[in-house]
């Protein structure tokens, strides 16, 4: 008598890990300085900026799904994250009732897979209206800017109490490099091994 034998193949979602270590790129002892020229003549340095409009069209051009990356990137994250969890979810709920109710009489598996994996393929129009917001403009006046310069016939000598240290800090980046999945299929008395 021909057994049916429900099959299961999964890879589970990889998580990958970018990181870059810190590290101390200048290490000097900084000398003594003076400042001051000495007779530094008094200026005005004051002028007048031009007047100017900024524009923001980004939340236009995001209703539309032009969305820069970094936005893009977190919602495919979550998506994928989200849709992992409900796929593994779903997939051993409909394997645990299959494994258990397969054996019953009047109870065709193989139809109600059929009928599962067809109607998972099914396309499904989805339309969403929503409003498009406007660009957003700010304008600015011109107005003067700058400080009189009152001069200077002073000298003065500036030293440093600490080493110059230029540091570049470590970071850790993670990311989801392969969202996984579940597959179930049927073979006919024998488990299939190689699919």
């Amino acid at each position: 008598m021909m057994m049916v034998r429900l099959n299961t193949r999964h890879e589970l979602p990889q998580i990958s890990i970018r990181q870059t270590q810190a590290r101390l790129d200048e290490a000097a002892i900084i000398q003594p300085r003076t400042q001051g020229n000495g007779n530094r003549q008094a200026q005005i340095n004051e002028g007048a900026t031009q007047p100017r409009l900024t524009l923001d069209s980004y939340p236009s051009r995001k209703a539309y799904g032009f969305r820069k990356a970094g936005d893009l990137m977190a919602e495919q994250g979550q998506r994928g994250l989200s849709d992992v969890q409900a796929a593994i979810g779903r997939h051993a709920s409909e394997a645990w009732s299959k494994a258990t109710t397969a054996a019953r009489r009047g109870n065709d598996i193989v139809q109600k897979i059929k009928s599962d994996i067809f109607s998972e393929y099914q396309a499904r129009t989805v339309f969403t209206t929503a409003a498009i917001p406007d660009p957003q403009m700010q304008g600015y006046a011109g107005e003067v800017v700058g400080q009189p310069d009152t001069g200077d016939v002073t000298v003065d000598i500036q030293t440093e109490p600490n080493a110059r240290i230029h540091y570049t800090p470590g970071s850790v980046e993670t990311y989801l490099q392969n969202k996984g999945f579940i597959r179930h299929w049927v073979s006919m008395d024998h488990y299939d091994i190689y699919a």
